[in-house]
């Protein structure tokens, strides 16, 4: 009610016989808002009970024309209060849905959004140009079909009828700095609804309503992770502190949220960028090991150090140092083996700073969903890659054993096997280095010796110096 003096009696002789009181709907600072219906039009109406400021929201409405906004049949003014007859808009405010439901998915949110900046662009186009002060999702109501009307016109501002004094601080949360003074002097302008439309995006895609404790607004991505880049750009602009950083009008808010898709594609092209730039130096250094043959003599060193321990049982420290010893006895193998730690390091500092900035998500990447940016998949897929093909060594023929040579291999291609002085067979590679433990045997298959019509097999050591060279030349077959 709005106060003791006006009683349900006193309204329904204010309206006569045409309107039929049937409950009350809903109260609030300016009055009360009843459901009623128009026995004359048989249709439902809301039947707003207010005073003071009730003369001014009907001459706000009275002359608003927008699918939108309420419709306004008729106004009974008396001499306490004023009644409004409504259009009676079925459904539940924002507030009240996402606190039973949650937060509405980024489609919904665009598609709501969308809604409220063509009102918003309607009223403050309207002539005389008109200023909403107290857009929060309590004034939204979400209708059976999805689609949102504004109510609630009380506070208002009608920038013609010079009321400055109805400039009001909005609602907590939702309410511009400029509106409560923070920023300045207070005032209120297109940029206040503007900062109220990204307040309430804000409670859209996150759930969280601003007018409750802690009225704090986190960065949008924060507490969103999972929304697109540029819906999340078009919400931070929006809610700047100050006004000129914010857009200049609502068509501007509306052309960037339309062209939110053009901003994904830019930001994940830039992301995508940064994640190159983190990989570019692993792979260099990968590719400088892999020309270099590192990868084989690991391969080797691990083998030897593997016979070595199981040759002694593990057990004895003394083949124990020798093995350790072996192993890092190689400066250009250790240095190119730091070079990849300090660049694999540096790419997953990388990865981990772009996750915690929200620009990445770990589940999704890129290629599966425009709503997510570069999974860690990716680099896991290429580090598999390069360790599969480097340390399994399939990019290289096998020249260690014979059976391994393909058939497209060349015809200049001798099949050798290359034994140690225990007769294991050893795993190298064209080009790759190799530092011998114990005697090298080199066993050439007789099949292989039996298609020669007769020649010289000649063995030659070439130092790195390029001097020196010793051979050793072996007639093989053929008559003498």
């Amino acid at each position: 009610m709005i106060n003791d003096q006006i009683t349900q009696e006193m309204i329904e002789q204010m309206i006569g016989e045409r309107f039929r009181i049937d409950e009350l709907a809903g109260n609030g600072g300016f009055g009360d808002v009843y459901r009623g219906f128009d026995n004359r039009m048989s249709r439902p109406v809301a039947i707003k009970v207010v005073r003071s400021l009730g003369d001014k929201e009907a001459d706000v409405l009275i002359n608003l024309d927008h699918r939108g906004l309420p419709r306004l049949y008729d106004v009974i003014r008396g001499e306490e209060v004023t009644v409004m007859i409504m259009e009676w808009i079925p459904g539940v405010d924002l507030e009240k849905y996402i606190t039973l439901n949650g937060s509405l998915s980024e489609r919904t949110s665009v598609r709501i959004g969308l809604e409220l900046l063509d009102i918003l662009d309607y009223l403050h186009h309207h002539k005389p140009n008109i200023i909403y002060q107290d857009l929060k999702p309590s004034n939204i109501m979400m209708m059976p079909d999805g689609h949102v009307k504004l109510v609630d016109f009380g506070t208002a501002l009608v920038m013609d009828y010079g009321d400055e004094d109805m400039i009001l601080a909005g609602t907590v949360g939702y309410g511009a700095p400029e509106q409560r003074g923070i920023t300045g002097e207070r005032h209120a302008g297109t940029g206040s609804d503007i900062y109220a439309w990204g307040a309430v995006m804000y409670s859209l895609l996150s759930g969280i309503m601003l007018n409750h404790p802690p009225y704090t607004m986190k960065r949008i991505r924060t507490v969103c992770p999972g929304i697109s880049y540029g819906v999340s750009h078009v919400v931070s602009v929006c809610t700047r502190r100050n006004e000129k950083d914010r857009y200049s009008d609502v068509q501007s808010v509306s052309r960037a949220l339309s062209r939110r898709n053009a901003t994904n594609a830019v930001c994940r092209f830039l992301f995508t960028a940064l994640y190159i730039m983190c990989v570019l130096p692993f792979i260099w250094i990968w590719k400088r090991m892999y020309i270099s043959g590192d990868f084989t003599l690991m391969e080797q060193r691990l083998n030897t150090a593997a016979r070595l321990l199981q040759g002694r049982g593990g057990t004895d420290m003394q083949y124990l140092g020798r093995t350790v010893k072996y192993l890092i006895g190689n400066d250009r193998l250790l240095m190119n083996l730091g070079v990849m730690v300090l660049t694999g390091a540096w790419m997953l500092a990388g990865f981990k700073l772009l996750q915690d900035r929200k620009f990445i998500k770990v589940r999704r990447s890129i290629f599966l969903s425009g709503r997510r940016y570069p999974g860690l998949w990716i680099p896991t897929l290429v580090a598999g890659i390069v360790f599969g093909y480097g340390i399994g060594g399939e990019l290289m023929p096998v020249v260690s054993y014979a059976e391994e040579l393909h058939e497209d291999e060349p015809e200049t291609t001798l099949p050798v096997t290359i034994l140690d002085d225990d007769g294991n067979k050893l795993l190298l590679r064209y080009n790759t280095a190799y530092e011998p433990e114990g005697e090298l045997r080199i066993c050439i298959d007789e099949n292989v010796l039996d298609t020669c019509n007769g020649g010289c097999l000649r063995l030659e050591y070439v130092p790195d110096d390029g001097e020196s060279v010793l051979t050793r030349t072996i007639r093989i077959g053929g008559d003498e």
